[in-house]
């Protein structure tokens, strides 16, 4: 027996060395700073302040090196294939990343808070860039891809997918204070503009759908103008926007998320039109409203500048002058109250001064000193076609009279509204006129309205001369009726019965 156990002690003392030697083993591999299972590198607790990726590793897990506070640069090895969500997410040190050619993902915040990371340089391997994968990196200005990439691209400050129709990703560290989405772009990315702390302008270029959480925590951002058609805004488009003074929303807004202004101040002015969408979303959470520009926005001609975030498209393109409170004393800060109504659009070439043009909503309308050269009276003729679109005259200030071709049939929701028109004749056999068609015309006292017309829309004349002047003059009870037989007024109390000659009755009348 005495035997049994000498041998038992040589076996037992092999496994607790095998045991043990495992052990230091593991600690030996983590000391390094990595913990790497099955091609995964979970975390890194190092204090190198370069590292370069093992290449044993295949995917930087979920937040690996999150808010390791020694890193300043990361170099991958060709075996990786994805970096995680958050995996190097509050990097503050971090400066430089290589994403190599390997890397076909990078995830949700794989680089959002690393506030030095200023260069970037990402591979022709690359397929999907995640939400908010470069948030808030207040130091990043550009970002360096292919040329040729099959997925995705840069214009300006900008990320975009491959078309240019999806804003993947704005740059925080862009020192441009004005940004205006390109015309094609139609969607915007949530989180796209989280931190872009030197954006004080923003217009959108007529995008449908202002995305959720598009815009969101841009905490100096001032100025909003949208732009016809947009007709929605999303969940938190613009929650947290903390300094927002003024939104621009045009009558083409039908949708506007509770949700979608959380977080902006009080005060924030809504311009917009009354009985709009907009006008209701502003009476129901209390924002102040007005029908003009609250703050005045000075545009001046720009030469293009990449580096700056302005694209080199040939167009003129706004500076980042953004209007402040009242009684900034910035020359190019100013109270619209102490100049005009209008903002103004400075349009220069060479430093010598083209002409100004109001700026209402969307439109830019140029006035230029005319001399001898013979300019026409304001008037267009329009195009041969049945319809007159949705908005196509909206806000249109130097339109004073219009030549409705033979064969219209249609006139759109808002078409002429707020135009300089001071006669509307529509020849006979147009049908429709929709939705606010003429609505706040301020100069249009003479309207024909022919018999082959069987729909009106509500407001369709609301705030026109010609239909105050019919209300000043009508006598208590008088109803106005125009076209095959619709009813579009009424002075005072309705009749209990509408004369047989009422056949239909507009929108809002009753």
């Amino acid at each position: 027996m005495e035997k049994k156990r000498l041998l038992m002690i040589p076996v037992l003392a092999a496994i607790a060395t095998l045991v043990i030697g495992g052990i230091l083993s593991t600690k030996a591999a983590v000391s390094d700073g990595y913990n790497i299972t099955d091609g995964v590198l979970h975390s890194y607790i190092g204090t190198e302040r370069s590292v370069t990726v093992p290449s044993s590793v295949e995917k930087i897990g979920a937040g690996a090196f999150e808010g390791n506070p020694y890193l300043e640069e990361v170099g991958f090895a060709g075996t990786v294939t994805e970096i995680g969500d958050s995996a190097f997410r509050d990097c503050k040190a971090l400066k430089s990343v290589t994403i190599p050619d390997s890397v076909k993902t990078v995830g949700n915040s794989a680089f959002s808070g690393c506030s030095s990371l200023s260069s970037v340089k990402i591979g022709e391997g690359l397929r999907h860039l995640g939400t908010a994968a470069f948030a808030d990196c207040d130091s990043l200005v550009s970002v360096e891809i292919p040329a040729d990439h099959p997925y995705i691209t840069t214009e300006g400050s900008a990320i975009l997918n491959r078309d240019g129709t999806r804003i993947l990703q704005y740059l925080a560290g862009a020192p441009a204070g004005s940004y205006t989405t390109p015309a094609n772009v139609s969607d915007v990315a949530p989180f796209a503009f989280w931190g872009c702390d030197n954006l004080k302008e923003l217009v959108v270029n007529g995008m449908s759908r202002i995305p959720d959480q598009a815009f969101s925590n841009c905490t100096a951002l001032e100025n909003v103008l949208l732009q016809i058609p947009t007709n929605e805004i999303g969940v938190k488009a613009f929650s947290g926007c903390s300094n927002l003074k003024q939104i621009v929303i045009p009558d083409s807004v039908a949708n506007i998320h509770e949700s979608a202004f959380e977080g902006c101040p009080e005060n924030m002015a809504v311009i917009c039109s009354i009985y709009s969408a907009a006008q209701r979303f502003a009476d129901d959470h209390f924002f102040p409203t007005a029908e003009t520009p609250v703050y005045s926005i000075d545009y001046v001609a720009v030469q293009s500048n990449d580096a700056a975030g302005v694209p080199d498209d040939g167009q003129y393109a706004s500076t980042g002058n953004v209007a402040r409170n009242p009684g900034s004393t910035s020359a190019a800060y100013t109270d619209a109250s102490s100049e005009s109504e209008l903002d103004r659009l400075r349009i220069t070439a060479e430093g010598v001064v083209l002409g100004n043009s109001p700026v209402v909503s969307d439109r830019a309308y140029v006035q230029v000193d005319a001399g001898d050269l013979k300019v026409n009276d304001a008037s267009v003729q329009a195009a041969a076609d049945k319809d007159i679109p949705d908005h196509a005259h909206y806000l249109d200030l130097t339109l004073s009279f219009f030549d409705f071709p033979a064969g219209t049939e249609s006139v759109g929701d808002f078409a002429f509204a707020r135009t300089a028109l001071v006669r509307a004749a529509l020849p006979d056999g147009v049908k429709s006129i929709g939705e606010g068609a003429f609505y706040h015309c301020d100069r249009l006292s003479e309207v024909e309205i022919p018999a082959s017309v069987t729909h009106i829309g509500k407001n369709a004349f609301t705030f026109t001369p010609w239909y105050r002047n019919w209300m000043d003059s009508a006598q208590e009870g008088e109803l106005l009726i125009v076209g095959d037989g619709i009813l579009i007024g009424i002075k005072g109390e309705a009749p209990e019965v509408l004369p047989a000659e009422v056949k239909t009755v507009a929108d809002g009348v009753l």
